[in-house]
């Protein structure tokens, strides 16, 4: 009886297993061929040629110095509190 139960058991399982792998076999479908864009041709090489007298790039102008900002004046209790009521969440 309990090599009966044992063998009943295993072509359960392997019924299980061959249903599922039927119900989940998806046929593999290639991927349509994506066409390569036409290459596109080089200018002539006069047509290319860059300038021969480049314009000199416009002087940078200065960065006015930054200045410190003040210190600040307010308690280490006042900075650790917000300045307006709203709460974020």
């Amino acid at each position: 009886m309990n090599r009966s139960m044992l063998n009943r058991l295993l072509i359960g399982a392997a019924l299980a297993a061959s249903g599922f792998l039927a119900a989940c076999e998806q046929p593999y479908s290639e991927p349509a061929p994506v066409e390569a864009p036409a290459p596109v041709e080089a200018p002539a090489a006069e047509d290319a040629a860059a300038p021969t007298v480049a314009e000199a790039p416009a002087p940078a102008e200065t960065a006015a110095p930054v200045e410190a900002l003040p210190p600040d004046q307010r308690s280490s209790e006042e900075t650790v509190q917000p300045e307006s009521d709203t709460l974020f969440y």
